[in-house]
């Protein structure tokens, strides 16, 4: 339950407050089909079945492949934990990244998007990056429309301030904010939105909490993780997840063998042990 004047998130889950991301699920730098779609697909059955918060992916990670992948495995399941995707980012030829969110263009996205992950409605749908050449409230009231429509439960945003934020509230309910947060990149800005968040409800997804890998060899990050006696996984982690129960982590894994790591050191380090699933394999009906 939640003490006293305490919000309660719009977005809820069980008890592993740890998310997949989906970028890994494509190919290499998220272009083109992945390496091993048959070990891509396990690790989103694994993900279900270890009793992740949520699965996150975006419509320009292949583009295409990782919403195609995470569609094709969930439509097999009988439950599935939360999906959210993101629209507004294009990719070019060469793999470039590029800002698109242009109202018309994020309507055609978020359809595209639930044709590909197999849903009629996806649970949360967010807007990649904020445009620069677009007035942010006609961005965000545009995904506003396509929740009325019916195409999506909840609206989300990505690497957004504070003041972004509040802005983007006066078009409607906001559910999540999705920032790139990890141990040692924490500023005073990210605290005060974080704080804010979790005022209202809203939860706060940290993409690359492990700064694509370095911080696991990082000498302040090991250091502690000697000194606790645990993986320095578990300690990159640990620092996000005490930032608040609205805080939900969410590595990037293209491999089995890091989501089983990633979800020991979450359960560990919020005490889960006997109250969430840890599959020893991934072999199985399922697949």
């Amino acid at each position: 339950m939640s003490a006293p004047n305490e919000v309660t998130p719009v977005l809820s889950w069980g008890p592993l407050r740890l998310g997949l991301g989906g970028n890994r699920l494509a190919g290499p730098d998220s272009f083109g089909p992945p390496r091993d779609g048959n070990e891509s697909r396990k690790v989103v059955h694994l993900a279900c079945d270890s009793g992740v918060a949520v699965i996150d992916t975006a419509d320009c990670y292949g583009p295409y492949w990782s919403e195609r992948i995470i569609g094709e495995a969930l439509s097999r399941r009988d439950s599935r934990p939360l999906v959210a995707t993101k629209v507004g980012v294009v990719r070019d030829a060469s793999a470039g990244w590029a800002v698109d969110a242009r109202p018309e263009g994020l309507a055609r996205a978020a359809e595209g998007s639930l044709r590909r992950l197999k849903l009629e409605a996806v649970d949360v749908l967010q807007l990649h990056h904020p445009s620069t050449r677009i007035p942010l409230e006609a961005q965000v009231g545009a995904l506003q429309d396509i929740r009325r429509r019916g195409l999506a439960r909840h609206i989300g945003l990505c690497n957004v301030t504070l003041e972004q934020l509040q802005r983007a509230e006066r078009e409607g309910p906001i559910a999540s904010v999705q920032n790139h947060l990890h141990a040692l990149r924490i500023t005073p800005d990210d605290l005060r939105l974080v704080a804010y968040c979790k005022d209202r409800g809203i939860t706060v997804m940290a993409y690359q909490p492990f700064a694509e890998g370095a911080l696991l060899a990082e000498p302040r990050i090991v250091r502690a993780a000697e000194h606790k006696g645990v993986p320095a996984a578990q300690v990159a982690l640990g620092v996000l997840l005490d930032l608040g129960d609205h805080v939900v982590p969410i590595p990037g894994s293209g491999s089995t063998r890091h989501v089983r790591a990633n979800v020991d050191a979450v359960s560990d380090h919020l005490g889960l042990a006997g109250r969430v699933s840890r599959p020893a394999s991934t072999d199985g009906e399922n697949l």
